[in-house]
């Protein structure tokens, strides 16, 4: 409908008659009523004046030279942008088949000549208040579509200064304006994140913005709502605002944020366009708490990253030194010891190694947090590092009297991997398998090439390598946190083994950094295997 109408029952009507005194008769009735009035002597006028004009109901004779009234009738239904109108036919043709035929080219309804007007002016209401509703209908579907848009974008987004860009080209692009602004209020000053049409009112080098500049800012911060200045007497960022809108942001019951949006034009936006923005506020404040939430977390992040990072580097001098002390006097070089203390500096060296096991666990899980951990990656052949993880755990393997079985091929391709960090992969998995191991257990490392294929249905040569044992196993509840932090189990025989519930943690993530894959199966009392695959190093785009 028209949107400057203000009732259902004030509208613009054409009437599309040849007839010059029914036509005239009839828009002066119609006038007299208060509705606007546009006359068409033909079919062809007709269809030129609802291009040109915004029509509410059309009111059509039939019998017509040039386009009859049927003729006009069908062209105006088949048009998506006209077939929403209404139209109430008006013809001395009152037969029933061309009653029946209208209706069925989707007239709203069929009057005869001479009309009725108390009548006319019925049909007339009831005709406008159904396309009223549908027109509310579409309006409210139209602003969810666009609303969807919106959360899609912004849910793409967790940067608060794009947020603020995405919220605020809407807000323009939707209910117009010709300049805008958000940004963080900072005590009497607004910190500009963003804005659009200013030149020279804002600068990017010194991004404020003096809230006694807008007019509506005070108002809207107290009332904790959408201010509209509809005439602000050239109040404002720009040099000539007329109209302004000062939209708060609010986190709980904190503001977080303002939209401003400033026009030229006196009385700008009307009611439709300060229950859209309301709306956009209502998402964008969502968006702009989460991103909130991230650069909190991220600021907490490198805090508590260059807290581990100092306490490591605090812990691991003292620690090397009490350890270095421990070996030279178990090497018996300052004088014998007796087996109570051999006893006691065994257990003072085993205690260091474990802390430093610590601090090292702890290190790695903050920098891969924090996105610092980085892979010094090559080409490196698997049966070697195997062979070398065997050979620094084979003296806990046997002292436990377990059976550690190695199927790896010489003939395996290399694969892309940084050593280091694959050598601590496979570590961290041997050690879990010892450790959960009962003696004269079994624990075998198998590896073969495969193919797998990846997110973009490509095949990619891949390494696939098994660590499996004979051991306590998982309980089937307490599979899926496996690889949480800090996850420990509820198994007493399990807990009896020290450990800190980083490994598999750090294990997945290494992996991952890869581009691999790793994953479990488990029988509770029976034992566990675990998998992981990494790309082969021809196979990988280095």
């Amino acid at each position: 409908m028209n949107k400057k109408l203000k009732k259902e029952e004030h509208a613009q009507v054409l009437v599309v008659d040849d007839n010059d005194l029914n036509a005239d008769l009839l828009a002066q009735r119609l006038l007299d009523q208060g509705h606007g009035v546009m006359v068409a002597r033909n079919g062809r006028i007709a269809l030129d004046m609802l291009q040109k004009h915004p029509i509410d109901i059309i009111l059509l004779d039939i019998m017509m030279p040039e386009l009859s009234g049927f003729e006009l009738l069908e062209i105006v239904k088949a048009d998506p942008k006209l077939q929403v109108i209404p139209v109430i036919i008006i013809s001395a043709a009152d037969d029933a088949a061309n009653i029946v035929k209208g209706i069925e080219l989707g007239a709203e309804d069929y009057l005869p000549k001479p009309f009725n007007m108390p009548l006319l002016s019925a049909r007339i209401k009831s005709s406008l208040a159904r396309k009223q509703m549908y027109d509310q209908e579409q309006a409210r579907l139209q602003e969810i579509a666009t609303l969807q848009a919106i959360d899609a974008e912004l849910n793409a987004t967790l940067d608060m200064r794009r947020v603020m860009e995405i919220s605020l080209n809407w807000a323009l692009r939707q209910v117009g304006g010709e300049a805008g602004v958000m940004g963080i209020v900072a005590e009497d000053r607004l910190h500009v994140l963003a804005f659009q049409g200013y030149t020279y009112e804002i600068y990017e080098d010194s991004p404020f913005v003096l809230l006694d500049q807008l007019p509506a800012a005070q108002q809207a911060l107290h009332a904790g709502a959408l201010a509209y200045e509809p005439q602000t007497e050239r109040a404002g960022l720009l040099v000539r605002t007329q109209s302004q809108i000062v939209l708060p942001l609010y986190r709980e019951t904190a503001v977080i944020a303002l939209l401003v949006l400033e026009s030229t034009q006196p009385n700008q936006w009307d009611p439709e366009h300060l229950t859209f923005l309301k709306r956009l506020g209502n998402h964008a404040a969502i968006a702009l708490a989460n991103a909130q939430l991230v650069e909190a977390m991220k600021v907490a992040n490198q805090a508590k990253s260059e807290f581990v990072s100092f306490v490591s580097h605090e812990l691991k001098i003292p620690m090397t030194s009490i350890k270095g002390y421990a070996d030279l006097l178990l090497s018996s070089n300052f004088g014998p010891i007796n087996e109570a203390q051999t006893t006691f500096l065994e257990t003072i060296r085993n205690n260091v190694n474990r802390m430093s096991r610590l601090v090292t666990d702890l290190t790695d899980v903050s920098r891969l947090e924090s996105g610092q951990l980085h892979l010094e990656t090559r080409p490196i052949q698997l049966a070697e590092v195997v062979s070398e993880v065997a050979s620094f755990t084979r003296a806990q393997i046997e002292e436990k009297q377990q059976t550690l079985v190695l199927t790896v091929p010489d003939n395996l391709p290399d694969v892309w991997a940084d050593r280091t960090r694959l050598a601590q992969i496979l570590t961290n998995l041997v050690s879990n398998a010892y450790k959960y191991t009962p003696e004269n257990g079994r624990i075998t490392i198998c590896a073969e090439e495969m193919n797998s294929v990846n997110e973009e249905a490509e095949v990619q040569p891949m390494i696939h390598v098994s660590v499996a044992d004979t051991g306590l196993g998982i309980k089937d509840e307490e599979q899926k946190a496996i690889f949480n932090k800090f996850f420990r189990g509820s198994d007493d025989q399990a807990l009896r083994s020290p450990g800190t519930g980083l490994g598999l943690n750090i294990t997945k993530n290494l992996v991952e950094l890869h581009d691999g894959r790793i994953w479990f199966e488990s029988k509770y009392r029976e034992g566990t295997t675990f998998h992981f695959i990494i790309p082969v190093a021809n196979g990988h785009l280095q």
